[in-house]
């Protein structure tokens, strides 16, 4: 069973003390004589009060379940595998949304230790130029300094902004620029404003906007060793695929015999699979597969591999033996193990008269 909140509980209380002065009024209403009029009014004036309380506690409440829906969100966000990017946006919107904000910006620290904007944004989500957030710099200059955040109510009010001519004349009135820090060291800051009200931002907020600003600092932390990631992976594959294709070179490079016989199997492997509905990511592995199907003849002697006339029984031998040593070198490379079974299988047959293992029918691999 689901236990009461304590929103529920204080609700709960504020309408029974409601029920109790309204059934009260009710019965002194049904007495009517003169001596309970004052005690009437009193009491009127006391369930208004109390209305006015149960506004107010409602209002509270619905802004807390606000904040703690951001937080929440944040922490979803910072268990996802979002790219930067997204996670940027989503923490830029949470924000504005959080503190009620007009506008808002997110800058992140380069390598070479400048920061950057990566988004700005307004409260209908609209992405804005950064030479609208000009004024903006003194304050965030302040917190990468101080590593501590600047909120004020009042910005034409605040002491600390009086000599800051910008302030005025863009009517900034609710300034809010937290650091994004992980383990102290600062990777950005947040910056939002609102030039409609004062006090949207309040000094109470304080803890909120830290565990806020400490949660997003991870995602966008986590985002972007993602990031960085997905990019080594990418260039690694590249590499990978310029060595796969550098051996296929080396190969037709020394058995002219077969020079360009690896690319045309591998493109009427490609034509294959598609043909087949294969879906790109497994065509991916069948293409490094075809194009190392014969790379186990590198390990064959050039008098056999080369030689122009027929081949004794034992040569043959020798040259049925290239599936296996392409097995024996690609076996180790763990990248290649989706591939491995086409330079290992590709001449075995389906009655069973192939080599190097005499497979039949659907023993042998896809």
């Amino acid at each position: 069973m689901k236990q009461p909140s304590e929103t529920n509980i204080v609700q709960d209380q504020l309408w029974e003390i409601n029920n109790l002065l309204a059934n009260v009024m009710k019965s002194m209403a049904q007495t009517s004589d003169g001596q309970t009029s004052p005690l009437m009014r009193d009491l009127t004036q006391a369930v208004s009060t109390l209305n006015k309380v149960k506004s107010a506690v409602s209002k509270q409440f619905q802004i807390r379940e606000t904040q703690f829906e951001a937080l929440v969100r944040i922490g979803s966000t910072i268990n996802s595998s979002l790219g930067l990017k997204r996670v940027l946006s989503e923490v830029m919107d949470r924000l504005i949304s959080l503190m009620r904000a007009e506008r808002g910006f997110l800058m992140l620290r380069e390598f070479d230790g400048n920061l950057k904007v990566h988004v700005a944004r307004g409260l209908d989500n609209v992405d804005l130029d950064e030479d609208q957030f000009a004024v903006s710099k003194t304050v965030v200059n302040r917190v990468v300094e101080t590593g501590k955040l600047v909120l004020t109510t009042n910005a034409q009010e605040d002491p600390r902004f009086e000599a800051q001519f910008s302030v005025a004349a863009y009517h900034l009135l609710s300034i809010l620029c937290v650091p994004l820090k992980i383990k102290e060291n600062l990777i950005g800051v947040i910056y939002v404003d609102n030039r409609a009200h004062s006090g949207v931002f309040q000094q109470e907020n304080f803890d909120l906007i830290n565990a806020f600003a400490n949660q997003a600092a991870i995602a966008i932390y986590n985002a972007r060793l993602f990031d960085e990631l997905q990019a080594s992976n990418e260039e690694l594959e590249i590499a990978y695929q310029a060595t796969l294709e550098g051996w296929v070179r080396a190969l037709d490079l020394r058995d002219k015999e077969t020079e360009g016989h690896t690319r045309r199997v591998t493109a009427l492997t490609q034509t294959l699979a598609r043909g087949m509905g294969l879906k790109e990511n497994d065509i991916v592995h069948i293409t490094r597969g075809a194009l190392l199907h014969d790379i186990g003849k590198m390990a064959i002697p050039d008098g056999i591999l080369l030689k122009p006339g027929k081949l004794t029984d034992d040569e043959r031998a020798i040259i049925e033996k290239h599936p296996r040593y392409a097995y024996e070198m690609l076996s180790p490379i763990k990248f290649l193990h989706p591939a491995l079974d086409i330079p290992y299988c590709h001449h075995e047959k389906w009655d069973g008269s192939g080599y190097p293992r005499g497979l039949k029918g659907e023993e042998i691999p896809f």
